[in-house]
């Protein structure tokens, strides 16, 4: 008789949006994936404790006691550079969890301290973990940071975390066919004055932060918006996941179609953060190249390029960027998953 294959253990960063929701569901209903914890960011879509309540209640969905007692953690409460905000309708939506209700309310609560958490899951941990890394990189950059003075976690990464599937970035058509531009100006509703139109969001929020994820030495896949764009969410998928009859897909179908969401149906909304937990099952789904990356950190206010990828070999980091999707394979993969 065969061994059976061992789950891929997996933790997952999220700002707690509505495509996180989609990302997490799809790993936690996953018979390959086992996730081991949730850390929440308050530097990216939502604030900071209605998002930990959420992706708590959230957990109610999958009707499993296991899946109640997943750690959920508090994060970050400001980036590491600049103050950087998602537009306040947005941010708002996010909080309400877009006025979709949760089956219930998580009886666990939920923890104080990502730093503390994140530090004994490495240091205790006997098998390698992989990342999703979907709400910036405030969370992440603090923990390669810490680690840079602490021998003790710096060894602990090195040995078992193995990899980060990271959604953000962009790189520009003077870098890579096909660019993509960055996405800051085609926000819903009201956004913040800002200058900048070559960065994308998860990094525009913490430019620092995400460059320590990057220099940190781990291998990381960035599931850009080169590759998101070819897989907006459109229309038909949202009929086809409608179809599903249960309380995972009903949550989501009920999340696309909220006042905020619906908006951007086939218009403006891809398939961000759930094409990067797809990818980190199926790195099949996009073709990635290499390229030796840094972020801008400078911040200009008359022309702000912070955030802004810049393919550098003298002083990159090499990342493996997803530029193209296969946007069939991805909904069908999704719509299985849910369904299931």
């Amino acid at each position: 008789m065969e061994k059976p294959v061992p789950k891929t253990q997996v933790l997952i960063d999220t700002d707690a949006d509505f495509d996180d929701y989609m990302a997490m569901l799809y790993l936690l209903k996953h018979p390959d994936i086992s996730v081991k914890g949730i850390t929440v960011t308050g530097t990216g879509d939502v604030h900071l404790t209605p998002g930990t309540i959420n992706v708590s209640n959230m957990l109610t969905l999958l009707d499993d006691e296991a899946a109640l007692k997943i750690p959920v953690v508090r994060g970050a409460k400001a980036p590491m550079s600049y103050s950087n905000t998602f537009p306040g309708v947005d941010r708002n939506a996010a909080d309400q969890h877009n006025n979709v209700p949760f089956p219930g309310t998580n009886p666990n609560p939920p923890l104080a301290d990502a730093q503390d958490f994140l530090r004994d899951y490495f240091i205790n941990s006997t098998v390698p973990t992989t990342v999703l890394c979907i709400g910036g990189g405030s969370n992440w950059g603090r923990l390669f940071e810490c680690a840079k003075t602490d021998t003790e976690l710096r060894a602990a990464l090195s040995k078992n975390l193995e990899h980060i599937v990271m959604m953000g970035g962009n790189l520009l058509p003077c870098f890579v066919k096909p660019g993509a531009e960055g996405n800051l100006q085609a926000t819903m509703g009201e956004s913040p004055y800002y200058t900048n139109k070559v960065a994308e969001w998860n990094i525009f929020i913490d430019p620092r932060g995400a460059q320590e994820i990057f220099s940190s030495g781990t291998p990381i896949t960035l599931v850009a918006l080169n590759a998101t764009s070819q897989v907006p969410i459109t229309t038909q998928f949202a009929a086809q996941l409608a179809q599903i009859n249960n309380p995972v897909a009903t949550f989501l179908t009920q999340v696309l179609a909220s006042d905020t969401i619906n908006q951007g149906i086939g218009k403006y909304l891809d398939f961000w953060d759930p094409l990067a937990a797809c990818v980190l099952v199926d790195p099949t789904l996009v073709t990635a190249q290499t390229f030796v990356l840094r972020i801008e950190q400078e911040l200009d206010e008359e022309d702000d390029k912070s955030g802004m990828l810049i393919v550098d070999e003298n002083n990159g980091h090499a990342v493996n960027v997803a530029l193209t999707a296969n946007p069939q394979a991805v909904y069908q993969t999704f719509l299985n998953i849910i369904a299931r």
